[in-house]
């Protein structure tokens, strides 16, 4: 008995460290190629980037989107944001989440792409992802409430049907192409 549940005990520790719950492992595949910039139309993007901000990228008209839709014509733009980092998260995909907030509070969310994982490797953009990850790794602790310069692509998450505070249209930047203070 006792060692049944020894057995139990490691394999339900062993399992946390997997999958969803492990922000070191590569999963969640919802528009994954548009995410790491892999998708068959990213040669159309526009990455001459468009200097914007948080509330201009939130007001755009955006169709509705579910795990399997292709880049659609509004993720054809590469935008530079300047705003202040309200929150940054390790995800479970592995893939850092930049939370920017402007002065009437409208959010925006971007995503630096998890250059370790095997589908990542395949982006013309890897070196890229890698530089902004670095830059995350090295401010991490003190990112929050500074403000930063972020490039991007547009890229439109789906409705996740719950309140968060991200750009009222779903509207990301991800992946993230540049950062700096």
């Amino acid at each position: 008995m006792k060692k049944g549940m020894m057995v139990l005990l490691v394999v339900l520790i062993s399992a946390c460290h997997k999958g969803k719950n492990n922000p070191e492992a590569c999963n969640g595949n919802t528009r994954r190629e548009l995410k790491v910039a892999i998708d068959d139309k990213i040669s159309l993007v526009n990455f001459t980037p468009v200097f914007s901000t948080i509330d201009s990228i939130g007001n755009i008209t955006v169709p509705e989107v579910d795990k399997e839709t292709p880049r659609q014509n509004v993720e054809m733009q590469v935008y530079t944001v300047r705003a202040k980092v309200d929150k940054l998260k390790k995800e479970r995909d592995g893939d850092y989440h930049i939370r920017l907030i402007d002065n009437n509070e409208n959010y925006l969310i971007c995503e630096s792409a998890n250059p370790g994982c095997s589908y990542a490797e395949q982006s013309n953009y890897l070196n890229q992802f890698k530089t902004v990850r670095d830059f995350i790794k090295v401010n991490e602790d003190h990112l929050e409430g500074q403000y930063v310069t972020i490039t991007g692509i547009a890229f439109i998450d789906i409705d996740h049907h719950y309140a968060r505070k991200q750009a009222k249209n779903n509207m990301e930047l991800h992946p993230i192409l540049e950062i700096s203070y």
